[in-house]
């Protein structure tokens, strides 16, 4: 209904700028009134058609963002046939709940939500279960096109790309084979520590038991080597001069102004 209503709009909006370039091209000296009704009319009409326009031309714009995650999303539909199968599936009556959907595909071949019901529960396996792989395959819910790529893999087919490259991605993600985990590496068990010798010389604190402790080695004394050079002769033996036994400065300058006194 929306859609003829945008046609319909359309074809008046054309109709009215039409009429005013004619008038304005055949009689441009005529009185305003007749330019200013055309006017009107396109801005009136215009507002109008561009009211009916703009959820199509809102979806088609921000389609790339959110289409993996609402366009096809199962919905419950208004209306009879849709709320009786949603009925039956609670009750269990799986075969009806296929054929069911199967008539509500054939009326409305444009909405998800029959052919995701009659996927879930058709026999695995049969005819019905790849027809509803099928045309669910055509919608761009990431989770149920999984789903139906699964299905048709099992039964022997091999879908073509979607037109979704999202939902590609997803779809190469889940063929990509997993790497085995590599085998532990072998490695040789090392040495085990060798035991610590503590010092029973050195104590923490006065009374530390040393039960257990192992004495250290004694470093081994090397002979002490002759000395030689300039050191050496200055360390050797001789006559020692006598120390002059220190004297502060105050008693020093005293002493010498007695002898220059004396």
């Amino acid at each position: 209904m929306l859609t003829i209503v945008r046609i319909l709009m359309t074809v008046a909006l054309g109709y009215g700028v039409y009429r005013a370039a004619e008038n304005a091209r055949l009689d441009p000296e005529a009185g305003d009134l007749t330019n200013a009704f055309w006017l009107s009319y396109c801005v009136v009409v215009g507002f109008v058609t561009a009211l009916t326009w703009a959820p199509l031309i809102a979806e088609r714009v921000a389609e790339p963002m959110t289409s993996a995650l609402t366009d096809g999303a199962v919905v419950k539909e208004q209306n009879h046939l849709m709320r009786w199968i949603r009925r039956l599936e609670g009750r269990g009556q799986r075969w009806l709940v296929r054929w069911l959907c199967f008539v509500e595909g054939v009326r409305h071949p444009w909405l998800p939500a029959q052919f995701v019901t009659g996927m879930n529960n058709a026999r695995p396996g049969s005819w019905l279960e790849r027809v509803f792989a099928r045309e669910v395959y055509r919608f761009n819910n990431t989770r149920h096109c999984v789903q139906a790529y699964q299905v048709l893999k099992r039964h022997g087919l091999t879908p073509p790309l979607h037109p979704n490259n999202e939902i590609n991605l997803v779809l190469l993600s889940i063929e990509k084979e997993i790497r085995p985990p590599a085998p532990p590496l072998a490695v040789p068990p090392g040495e085990p520590p060798s035991p610590v010798r503590r010092n029973v010389r050195i104590k923490l604190f006065a009374g530390a038991e040393t039960r257990g402790a192992q004495p250290a080695e004694p470093a081994a004394e090397r002979p002490a080597e002759p000395a030689t050079g300039p050191r050496a002769e200055a360390a050797e033996p001789g006559p020692r001069r006598p120390r002059t036994p220190f004297r502060a400065p105050d008693e020093a300058e005293a002493d010498g102004r007695e002898g220059r006194g004396g």
